[in-house]
């Protein structure tokens, strides 16, 4: 999946020729009960019909056909031995030995607002864990991302409100490490061992995160989420969680806007000083683990400048309005 999310499959398209590379934006949320499977299908059939009612309009407007489909499941047994098929309808895929499950909407009208729409649920971290991934391009379609936010974030509280999340990121043109973090990578962090310390530690933190309940509790509640300044909105969930987005516009978020919800989420994030990515991890690296195959570029690929360079644990006892570095980005868009 790295190579899909960073090189023009699902969550990355590729440039358009002769112009800029078009907009994306992907939507993950996390679970951690994904090894009963009654509740993990009852959950995969809701989840896809909310989908399919919030997002599809975007890339089948009224009247027009209806996009080619891909649906694509991979399952693997208790031995181990797996199996690909492509089912016909998305409840076919849902089974207990399903491990992957994909849907992807392409080929759409010219009047689309979208050029692209991929869903994809994984299980990871032994099957306990569940990944609930959305993708949506824009190619030749310029100006139609921010029509499409709400709706991505009016079904990250969807789903968190029924769910009870470890942990959510919306991120905007920007490539991802899925089902490990940017602050995981940063850190040398596997995705399994994030996924099992979700509801210790804070995973990352985006333009949108989503923060579990007991990590909201340790930061005081959404009141005093609020009252840091550092969120353009605190939606509480029904569980005890909440929905944070750091700026009305995503293209905001960034310098002073990264450093402000980095100071307000510290006191839950994982411990230890980020740094920046080699372009091909050492032997032995966690990366290995959390990011299958050999990274390219500089700064391995990725943009980091949403990351502070700082240890979580020691940016309480810096001097009030010291400055915190962020990670090296990569070139404007």
């Amino acid at each position: 999946m790295y190579d899909q999310l960073l090189g023009g499959g699902l969550g990355h398209p590729g440039p358009e020729e002769n112009g800029p590379e078009p907009d994306f934006v992907t939507w993950l949320l996390y679970l951690d009960r994904a090894e009963d499977p009654n509740w993990l299908g009852s959950l995969a059939r809701w989840w896809h019909d909310e989908v399919c009612r919030l997002l599809l309009p975007f890339v089948q407007p009224a009247g027009a056909a209806a996009p080619a489909t891909s649906l694509t499941a991979f399952e693997q047994d208790a031995t181990g031995r797996g199996r690909r098929r492509r089912p016909a309808r998305w409840v076919d895929g849902i089974t207990a030995d399903c491990a992957q499950l994909s849907a992807r909407w392409f080929d759409v009208a010219p009047t689309a607002i979208a050029s692209e729409l991929d869903v994809f649920l994984a299980r990871f971290a032994g099957r306990r864990h569940v990944r609930l991934q959305i993708s949506i391009g824009f190619e030749g379609r310029s100006g139609g991302l921010p029509l499409v936010l709400p709706a991505l974030v009016e079904l990250a509280r969807l789903v968190g409100d029924a769910t009870d999340p470890a942990y959510g990121e919306i991120v905007v043109n920007a490539g991802l490490l899925s089902p490990a973090t940017m602050l995981d990578a940063a850190l040398g962090r596997s995705a399994e061992s994030s996924a099992e310390q979700s509801r210790t530690h804070l995973r990352g933190y985006e333009w949108v995160t989503v923060c579990p309940r007991e990590l909201v509790a340790e930061l005081g509640g959404a009141e005093r989420l609020r009252a840091t300044g550092a969120f353009a909105e605190v939606r509480p969930l029904r569980h005890g969680g909440a929905l944070l987005r750091a700026t009305d516009d995503p293209a905001d978020y960034r310098a002073d806007r990264v450093r402000g919800v980095f100071r307000a989420l510290a006191p839950v994030l994982p411990p230890g000083q980020p740094v920046a990515l080699p372009t091909v991890p050492p032997a032995g690296s966690a990366m290995l683990s959390a990011v299958p195959g050999v990274l390219a570029g500089d700064p391995g690929g990725h943009d980091l400048s949403r990351v502070v360079f700082a240890d979580a644990r020691t940016v309480q006892r810096q001097l009030p309005g010291q400055r915190l570095e962020l990670g090296p980005g990569l070139a404007a868009r």
